[in-house]
C-alpha cells in the first residue's frame, strides 16, 4: 500500500475510534453537571409605582445564569405581596392575576444567558402590596428554580413618579 494509502486509513480509523468513544461517553451514565444556585445572579432590582397608596408595585430586574445547564424558573414570591407575577407595559397593571398569563410560572433561564425584565416590556408586579410604599426600602422576592431551590432578591423601591390618571 502506499503512504497516501496508508495516510488515509490512519485519519479513517483516528476518526472511527473518536467516534465511538464519544458515543461510549454518553451512554456511560455520566451525569450532567450539577444544577447550582451559585450560577444565578439577579441584578438591578428595582420597585417602581405610579402614585401614592397604590395596592401594587411592578418590578424591574435582570436575570442571569452563569452555569452550564439551563434552568427552570417555577414562580416568584414575596410576603409583602398578595401575589406575584408578571405583566406587560401594555398590559392595566391593576388587572387581576387571573386574567394574565404568567410567564414566571415556567420560564426557561438559559445557560450563560441573562434575561432582562425592563419597565417597558415584562416585569413582576406585586399586587396587594401588604407595606407601605417608601422609597429607599426594600421588600424581598423569591425566585423559586425547579429542582435547585430559591434565590432570594431584595428589590428596592425608587421614589414615586405620580401619574395623575393612574389607579382607581
Amino acid at each position: 500500500m502506499n503512504r497516501t494509502g496508508r495516510n488515509s486509513l490512519t485519519i479513517a480509523a483516528l476518526l472511527i475510534g473518536l467516534g465511538l468513544e464519544s458515543a461510549a461517553a454518553t451512554d456511560s451514565g455520566v451525569a450532567p453537571p450539577p444544577l447550582s444556585l451559585k450560577s444565578i445572579i439577579i441584578n438591578d432590582a428595582a420597585l417602581h409605582t405610579r402614585y401614592r397608596e397604590a395596592p401594587f408595585a411592578f418590578g424591574t430586574f435582570s436575570l442571569s445564569n452563569h452555569g452550564v445547564t439551563d434552568m427552570l424558573l417555577r414562580g416568584i414570591t414575596s410576603p409583602g405581596c398578595n401575589s406575584v407575577t408578571s405583566n406587560r407595559n401594555s398590559q392595566v397593571a391593576i388587572q387581576s392575576p387571573r386574567q394574565t398569563y404568567d410567564i414566571f410560572q415556567r420560564m426557561a433561564v438559559p445557560h450563560e444567558g441573562t434575561l432582562v425584565f425592563p419597565t417597558s416590556g415584562y416585569h413582576l408586579i406585586c399586587h396587594g402590596l401588604k407595606v407601605p410604599y417608601r422609597a429607599g426600602s426594600k421588600l424581598d422576592f423569591t425566585f423559586h428554580f425547579q429542582d435547585v431551590g430559591d434565590v432570594t432578591a431584595s428589590f428596592v423601591m425608587q421614589p414615586i413618579v405620580e401619574e395623575k390618571h393612574v389607579g382607581p
